[in-house]
């Protein structure tokens, strides 16, 4: 899958569930927080697309993706990173 599809259809998946992508430029590296009772995954935009998509990615984990459709293809995308994670806290 083309990087600009996969970054899109998370893009998709974080507004169905509500949670807002904020966009920035710094010296940052990015990930979910909540500001004011709103759940939010903060890109850094200086980062290379593959780290944006990771950081998405990563940010996605955090919430309960049971509640809505997700396509075959990102799903095993994100299992992956979920496995990707699990792993590195070790």
């Amino acid at each position: 899958m083309h990087l600009k599809t996969l970054y899109n259809k998370l893009n998709v998946i974080a507004n169905e569930l509500g949670i807002k992508i904020i966009r920035g430029k710094g010296n940052f590296k990015g990930g979910s927080c909540v500001i004011k009772e709103e759940s939010v995954i903060v890109i850094n935009s200086n980062k290379p697309f593959e780290d944006r998509i990771k950081n998405l990615a990563l940010g996605l984990l955090e919430f309960d993706l049971s509640k809505i459709e997700i396509d075959s293809k990102i799903k095993k995308f994100l299992d992956e990173y979920k496995y990707i994670e699990v792993k590195d806290e070790k």
